[in-house]
């Protein structure tokens, strides 16, 4: 058997370093990055003001208790609460990744043309990798329905905090007459993000309502 012998001063293939693990290590974090990025940042929304003008306006008929004031009052704000909870969570979270999923892109395409970097495969590595992170984001952002599931909420939110003023506007009259349209409102809410098919309101829709107390 005749051994394998190399020139003076050249490498065996077999031992010259790879490129692609390395490549592979810099899109791992880069990853890891985006998402502490979206974790922080959704956290620093929740600290954002939301409707504190209608629970300020709700409190004083929440704490008169074994009310129907009170109670539907509570399921106003509470219902409200979660809906722009969840809206804000889903629309930080969809945003997130539609503005990674960008940046990745556009890094993909322009590590390519840097000139100072001279190492060939490790370019291409890196933007493939790049690249590969940006399909997965927005694939999993299309898959998981985020927009449609901030918008669902922010929706259901905005008519629930109508629903809450005219609530107040009729100084709690007839207060469970409230219920249905709050019923309403999550059950399309639900619709919305299930993905059925919300019918369009009909008169019949319009014109139902709390009663105005005359």
């Amino acid at each position: 058997m005749t051994p394998n012998i190399h020139p003076s001063g050249s490498e065996n293939p077999s031992t010259k370093p790879k490129l692609f693990p390395r490549a592979r290590v810099v899109g791992v974090l880069l990853i890891c990055a985006v998402i502490a990025g979206m974790v922080c940042f959704i956290r620093y929304r929740a600290g954002w003001a939301r409707g504190e003008a209608l629970q300020v306006a709700l409190i004083p008929l929440i704490v008169k208790t074994n009310t129907d004031q009170s109670l539907v009052a509570g399921v106003i704000l509470g219902n409200y609460r979660e809906a722009r909870s969840n809206a804000s969570r889903w629309s930080g979270i969809y945003w997130t990744f539609t503005f990674a999923a960008a940046g990745l892109s556009a890094l993909a395409g322009l590590i390519l043309k840097f000139e100072t970097i001279t190492n060939e495969r490790m370019k291409k590595d890196v933007a493939a990798v790049f690249a590969v992170a940006a399909a997965l984001l927005i694939t999993i952002s299309t898959s998981g329905d985020f927009q449609r599931k901030w918008q669902a909420n922010r929706i259901a939110a905005a008519e629930l905090e109508r629903t809450g003023y005219e609530f107040l506007e009729k100084d709690g009259v007839a207060a469970r007459s409230f219920l249905a349209p709050v019923g309403q409102i999550l059950h399309r809410r639900h619709m919305a993000i299930v993905g059925g098919t919300e019918r369009e309101a009909s008169p019949a829709d319009t014109a139902e309502g709390p009663p105005s107390g005359k």
